[in-house]
């Protein structure tokens, strides 16, 4: 079987691209999705695929993954091993929790705001709604924005992402789009000796084991026994 790829730019052209052409496949990114959310998108368009973790970057990123990707050689040039590996990957990850509560906390405040008819549903043609109209829906819109509510939401998930499952944590939370580069690519340029962000992002992929939740996307293509 083949395979042709093609980069559509957006996760949306993704979405609608899935919807209109039913013989193909689409792969989105997780990122923010919740797990209600990715079951109503793949009920809709079978064949739209999510990837398992909330982006590409999420494999270069879980402290377990990479020190079993480091090939004996490159392991041996740290002195504490995978305990100083794991520790220095480690420094400043509280702020790295926050900014996961902050992104998945606030992010989706935009969706549940379209979801409620903001701002197009009182900006139709005449005759236009009575105030007592709009205020239902200015009252609902000022609801979902509250921010009593939603900081008392964005320390609930900060509090439960510091006990997260760290394996979790790494795959479905942090914003790996920049924590690769900022702590990851930083941890191994100060340990391993400087090499270019993107050959160094490649060699990984290339050393590191094929993820196993993955093997969804490869029973999709016809690349995968199925179970």
């Amino acid at each position: 079987m083949r395979w042709h790829l093609a980069e559509a730019g957006k996760k949306a052209t993704v979405v609608e691209m899935a919807r209109k052409e039913p013989a193909w496949l689409g792969l989105v990114d997780r990122d923010e999705w919740t797990d209600a959310e990715m079951a109503a998108h793949s009920a809709a368009s079978p064949n739209l695929l999510v990837l398992p973790r909330f982006c590409l970057e999420s494999y270069l990123i879980d402290p377990a993954e990479l020190w079993e990707a480091l090939p004996a050689k490159q392991r041996a040039k740290i002195a504490g091993g995978e305990a100083q590996f794991r520790s220095e990957m480690r420094v400043g990850l509280q702020g790295w929790i926050r900014h996961a509560a902050l992104w998945h906390g606030v992010r989706p405040l935009w969706r549940q705001l379209r979801d409620l008819g903001f701002p197009d549903s009182v900006l139709g043609s005449p005759p236009m709604p009575d105030d007592a109209t709009l205020r239902v829906k200015f009252n609902d819109w000022h609801a979902t924005l509250d921010a009593d509510a939603v900081l008392a939401s964005v320390h609930a998930l900060e509090e439960r992402l510091a006990s997260e499952d760290k394996h979790k944590l790494y795959a479905q939370w942090l914003y790996a789009k920049d924590f690769y580069p900022q702590v990851v690519h930083q941890v191994l340029n100060r340990l391993l000796g400087q090499k270019p962000a993107r050959e160094r992002r490649l060699a990984i992929l290339r050393t590191r084991t094929v993820p196993s939740d993955l093997t969804v996307l490869w029973q999709a293509m016809g690349l995968a026994a199925s179970p």
